[in-house]
Parts: structure tokens; C-alpha cells; sequence
């Protein structure tokens, strides 16, 4: 079986969010506080710990109200099944897909409730949700007229207070096909049919310097325990046992030639000559447990020279932090194969894995993962089968772009619509569905061209996209000029802004990409302006039509689609959504304009090239013959480090002031409400 589908509501900031996840590897990117960490988190709480408890603000901000509807419907005197449908609850989904060709579904089979033949699906549902017969405890005592702000967050702070008392976890299997055909299950039955694994981004690997860390000891005195298992391999089995057999000669050594000699250390109580003590002399016992030996006085050593071997701690901690992952699959692998029942399936997280480690080993390590699984059940005395899907959470562009679309989920926070400002919840993109339509050649360009640039569109605010290699050098140098003049207007250097250079001619194949991942984003590009339709460059005011693909793909409705067109366009019409497109135009009205970047800031700069055309046309034709002289890359770096007295075109002004402005965070203000009441509880709590 595999988990095909997650459903997740009101946990955090992911109020409402659907996940499919991979047959073997999920990748989940996004930007930071866009919900990631929030995935693992419900997962860890609701499939691994039996009693599971949630705090007020584990609940969705977006939901908030709806704990205020439900007391207000009580105090209209509704009913209390209406009312508790109104209560919120965290509720988790597991859709799991399994083969029926299988002789036994094992773990799975008492979730598998549906008389269809047809289907081969189980729905598993775990909620936190408010406990029958409480819906009292939870409303007594709270304000019976409508909330104002002081009563709403006294409100509040007695919904933290009763919240891990008055609601606990439900889990039932669920038809497919008819929600209400259920049967309760208990939570071993959950834990035999998911187990899982999380192996934390903050890994305790940093250098140290008073004392040294031993945390990959700690993971082989986790391998020792599993080993000692009655479903450990065999071989593991006997390494456990022949620890045990070496210790207990230790311990005999020490019961019989070190006992005397460390009774003699201890004096009789007879000597001190107290009534009654006399008969109660002190004798030694020394005990070794072969856990607590591993736990505090096992180190891992790495080879050295000359018979000296280095402490973990000497170790690079990209090294440290690779080998600590590895021990832990490992340790993974051998914890299922010890389960007295296989459970159907293991769902293993890991968090930030590039921690420490270059680009190169962090493309390696994604790549090898689905291998590592192979491997270890190859590797193994029985070649017992893993059913493994593996969940890694990254920030780093080089492992996404290492990963195919079908296998990214892009977490992306946003606001709600309807709800209060600030209040956000998280969307997942599934970038198998969002470029579906999308030819497929088109599709292997966008992953080519990611995999080799080292595109970082996942983790940006906000995206430039430039059409080359002297727009992406200058721009930097743009921005700080355009700020400095304009010290009060928004600042894109203060944004997680990324720069990508595209070229004209590709450009309009990330539209698709950019609208899905609802990135606001601005496209510099080139007018580009030929003679005629496929026709050769010219000067703007020679040409009739623009050979700039981008162009053409943006106003694709134009017909017909000429340059007179183009220039003409205002400012709004060069927006979509949360898109801007920016080509050249006039420095000033009716005057000269450039075909390219380059023409464009030599008129922007007509003194400092020593331009001395005194009509238009005369202007475009020097500036493009000055042009058509330069090479680029030196052209870019010469004015953007060692000669930057110079003014910016205004069409890369006018865009970049239109992306720094508009899509400001708002603070989440329900949120804040939930905290406010746990401050206020917390400080009631304290005086009293």
C-alpha cells in the first residue's frame, strides 16, 4: 500500500489544504513560515502519539471565528449537534492506495470498509476534536452577549485554558464513497498501519569547543536497542548479544578481583561505635548496563594518522550531517524490520537535508535517496521489502531543481479571502497538475533550464526576469540608485527578491509557471524592432513590428500586433495579475527610443556617450551604431563598478517601482489575538 492523499484542516496555516504525495519521494519547497514544518508537525502528533494534545493557537487563525459563531449559536439556544458542528477540530485525512492482487491487505484491512470491487482505496480520518458530552464545560461561564475586544479575548484566553481538556483524537475508517458509512478504530490500529520517522533540521551537529558533541553515538546506542528486539535480524541479534556477553565478563572480573579491594575502601559501621550499627556492615556492587556504556562513555572516531583517530566533533559538519542522515535510515530500516506486525507503511520525514552541505553533495543526496532504500533492503539478511515514501522539506534551489515537477509541492503562504487582514493560510501547489496543460517540450525547457541556472522562483517574494546579460549586472546598481533618490518610497532590496536572465526568446514560457506559483514578478525585456514581420532590426522609427517572443506571447490578443502598437501602451496595460512587463520607451515624450538595453541607457546617458544627434531619428541611429560597438559583459561591469555616474532608463524605473510596491505582509492579526490571550493568562496565572 501507499498513502496517495492528504487532507489536512485547521492546523496552523494549513486551514484547509489537499497533498498528493509521491510513490517514493515528495519534495516540498516554498518560502519561509509558508506552512512546511507544519506538515511534519501534525503528522508527528496526530500518527505517533497516542494522546495527542493541541494548544488555541494550534488551530488556524482563519477558524478563530468559528469558535465564536458556535457560542453565539448557543447563547440563540440551538441545538447542540448544530452547535458542535460549528466547533472547530483539526482534522487529518489519509487516502491510501493499495493492490488487490495482494493475498492480505495485513495492517490495512480493518480500514477497508467498502463493498465496492471496483475501488482500492482506504480512507483513514484522525480528528482533535471537542469530546461527546462536553460541549458545556467548554461554553460555561462565557459572555451571553455579543464579543466586543475585551470580552472576545477573555474568550479566548478560556478557550486555551480548556481546549487540551475538553477535546481529544478520534480515528475512523472511512467508504470512499459514502462519508457516512464509518467504523472507530483505535489508535494501535493506526500505529500498525503508519509508522513513522522524523529526522529534525535542527540536527545538534554545530561545533563545539567546551566539550564535544556525541550525537551520532547517541544513534548507535539507538541500533543497539532495536537490535536486542526479538524481529531483529539474526545477525543483529548476535552482535547484541555478544555486547552483553563481553560486559557480563567485565562484570564478573569486577565482582571477584575488585570486590575486596573496594569493601577495604569502606570502613565498618562497628568502628564508629554507634548502638545499633553494628551488624549492618556496607559491601560494594558494581553494575554495567550495556545501554548507559554506549549512551555515556561510546564515542565515534574517525581514522587519523599514526594510530590516532579523531573525534566526531573534528569532522566537517556537511560530513557529520550526511552520515548522521544515513545512520538514521538505517536505524529507520531496521526499527520497521523489528515491528512484531510490518506496518503498511513508513513515512519518513526530513527536514532541510542541505544543511551544511555544498550544492554538488546536496544534488547527490536527493538523487540517492530512493537508492539508499534499495540498498539497505538489498543489504539485509532476508531482503525484507520497505514500503517507505519518503517527505523532504527544503529551502535549497539546488536540491528542487534536482527533483522532477511531478515530485514538487509548493507551499505558499497567503491571505484569506473574506477574513480579517493578516490572517493567512497555506496553499500547496502541485506542479504535476498546475503544468499540465502545458506542451510538454515546454515543460522539459522549464526543468532543463531550473536544473542548470539554479533557479530559486520557489523561496522569492517577488522575481525579475531579465532579457540579459547587462540588465542582470546593472540592475543591482539600478535599484540602489533609484532608492537612494526615493529614500521614502518601498524598497526591493529590503524583499526576497531573485534575478533570473532568461532571454527574449524564452521568457514567455515561465508565464504559466510564475501566474501558478502566484509570484509577482516583473519581465524586462527587449522592444526588439524589425523592418517588417521576420524581417531584420532596426531603429525604432524604421521598424513596423517586434520580433521579441515575449512580447508577442503577452499581447497575444493584439491584432494586429505591430511596434506602433507596443510603444503606445500604457502603464496598465502592461500589467496581468500579479505580472508586469517593461520594454523600452521615450526618455521623454515624442523622443528617441531604444531597440535594446543598450540603446536604451545610451540615449538615458546622451552627454555621457557624447551623443550629438539633434532629432530623433538622428539619436536612435548613433545610439544603436554606439551599441553595436560595445561588448556586453565589459559595457555592464564597467558601469556598474567602476563608472556609475549615470541615469537609469526610465522603463526599468517605472517596473521596478511597480514591484517594490503593493503584496506588503500584514501582521496576522487573529493570531496575534490568540497569543495576546496567552500572554494575559500567562501574567494572571503568575500574580496569582
Amino acid at each position: 500500500m501507499r498513502i496517495h492523499h492528504v487532507k489536512i484542516k485547521n492546523f496552523r496555516l494549513l486551514a484547509d489544504v489537499e497533498l498528493v504525495l509521491e510513490e517514493q519521494t515528495t519534495v516540498i519547497v516554498g518560502r519561509n513560515n509558508s506552512g512546511k514544518t507544519s506538515l511534519s508537525e501534525v503528522m508527528r502528533r496526530l500518527l505517533t502519539d497516542s494522546s495527542a494534545t493541541f494548544q488555541l493557537e494550534d488551530f488556524s487563525s482563519a477558524c478563530y471565528d468559528d469558535f465564536c459563531t458556535a457560542l453565539h449559536a448557543r447563547n440563540q439556544g440551538l441545538e447542540d449537534d448544530a452547535i458542535r458542528a460549528l466547533v472547530p477540530a483539526i482534522e487529518f485525512r489519509l487516502r491510501c492506495r493499495y493492490d488487490p492482487a495482494q493475498p492480505e491487505l495485513g495492517p490495512l484491512s480493518p480500514f477497508v470498509i467498502d463493498l465496492d470491487p471496483a475501488c482500492f482505496e482506504a480512507v483513514v480520518v484522525v480528528r482533535y476534536e471537542l469530546k461527546d458530552g462536553k460541549l458545556a464545560s467548554l461554553f460555561d461561564g462565557q459572555p451571553t452577549e455579543p464579543l466586543n475586544d475585551e470580552t472576545r479575548t477573555a474568550f479566548f484566553r478560556a478557550l486555551r485554558e480548556r481546549i487540551p481538556n475538553e477535546f481529544g483524537v478520534k480515528i475512523w475508517a472511512e467508504d470512499p464513497n459514502d462519508t457516512d458509512n464509518r467504523r472507530q478504530m483505535q489508535p494501535s490500529a493506526l500505529r500498525n498501519l503508519v509508522k513513522t520517522g522524523f529526522i529534525n533540521a535542527q540536527r545538534g551537529l554545530d561545533d563545539v569547543t567546551s566539550r564535544e558533541s556525541d550525537v551520532l553515538a547517541k544513534i548507535v546506542e539507538s541500533l543497539f536497542a532495536t537490535a536486542t528486539s526479538p524481529m531483529a535480524d539474526a545477525g543483529d541479534q548476535l552482535v547484541a548479544e555478544a555486547l552483553k556477553t563481553a560486559v557480563k565478563d567485565i562484570q564478573t572480573q569486577i565482582d571477584t578481583s575488585f570486590g575486596g579491594q573496594l569493601k577495604s575502601l569502606i570502613p565498618t559501621l562497628q568502628s564508629f561505635g554507634y548502638p545499633g550499627l553494628g551488624g549492618q556492615d556496607l559491601h560494594t556492587e558494581t553494575v554495567l548496563d550495556v545501554r548507559r556504556l554506549l549512551s555515556n562513555f561510546t564515542k565515534v572516531r574517525y581514522a587519523g594518522y599514526s594510530g590516532v583517530a579523531l573525534p566526531e566533533s573534528y569532522n566537517g559538519l556537511g560530513a557529520r550531517n550526511l552520515i548522521f542522515i544515513l545512520l538514521q535510515l538505517v536505524g529507520f530500516y531496521k526499527a520497521f524490520k523489528a515491528e512484531s506486525t510490518a506496518p503498511g507503511v513508513h513515512l519518513v520525514f526530513i527536514e532541510e537535508p542541505e544543511a551544511h552541505l555544498h550544492p554538488q553533495m546536496q544534488e547527490v543526496f536527493i538523487r540517492q535517496l530512493a537508492k539508499i532504500a534499495q540498498q539497505l533492503v538489498a543489504g539485509s539478511e532476508d531482503n525484507t521489502p520497505w514500503p517507505v515514501q519518503f517527505v523532504v522539506s527544503t529551502h535549497s534551489s539546488h536540491v528542487a531543481n534536482e527533483t522532477g515537477f511531478e515530485s514538487i509541492r509548493y507551499f505558499l503562504g497567503a491571505s484569506v479571502p473574506g477574513a480579517a487582514a493578516g490572517v493567512r493560510q497555506t496553499k500547496i501547489k502541485d506542479l504535476r497538475e498546475g503544468l499540465k496543460g502545458k506542451p510538454e517540450p515546454d515543460k522539459k525547457f522549464l526543468h532543463q533550464y531550473m536544473t542548470l541556472t539554479r533557479c530559486d522562483l520557489f523561496f522569492a517574494d517577488k522575481a525579475v526576469l531579465v532579457e540579459g546579460l547587462s540588465e542582470r549586472l546593472l540592475l543591482p546598481v539600478i535599484i540602489a540608485k533609484l532608492e537612494a533618490a526615493e529614500p521614502t518610497g518601498p524598497k526591493l532590496s529590503s524583499q526576497y527578491t531573485t534575478v533570473m536572465e532568461v532571454g527574449g526568446a524564452y521568457a514567455h514560457l515561465f508565464f504559466d509557471l510564475l501566474d501558478f506559483l502566484e509570484l509577482r514578478s516583473l519581465i524586462i525585456t527587449d522592444l526588439d524592432a524589425v523592418e517588417k514581420p521576420g524581417g531584420k532590426a532596426c531603429a525604432v522609427h524604421q521598424g513596423i513590428a517586434s520580433s521579441n517572443a515575449c512580447l508577442k506571447a503577452w499581447f497575444s490578443n493584439d491584432d494586429p500586433f505591430t511596434l506602433a502598437g507596443l510603444v503606445a501602451k500604457t502603464d496598465p496595460d502592461k500589467v496581468k495579475r500579479r505580472n508586469r512587463i517593461a520594454y523600452q520607451c521615450a526618455e521623454v515624450a515624442d523622443g528617441p527610443c531604444g531597440r535594446t538595453f543598450e540603446d536604451a541607457f545610451i540615449l538615458a546617458n546622451a552627454a555621457l556617450f557624447g551623443l550629438t544627434g539633434t532629432t530623433r531619428e538622428a539619436l536612435e541611429l548613433e545610439a544603436r551604431s554606439n551599441a553595436a560597438e560595445l561588448k556586453k559583459s565589459e559595457f555592464a561591469l564597467k558601469h556598474a563598478i567602476a563608472e556609475t555616474e549615470w541615469t537609469s532608463p526610465t522603463y526599468i524605473l517605472d517596473g521596478v517601482r511597480w514591484l517594490a510596491g503593493g503584496e506588503v505582509p500584514v501582521p496576522d492579526l487573529v493570531l496575534a489575538l490568540a497569543a495576546e490571550a496567552s500572554v494575559a493568562q500567562a501574567e494572571g496565572g503568575h500574580s496569582a
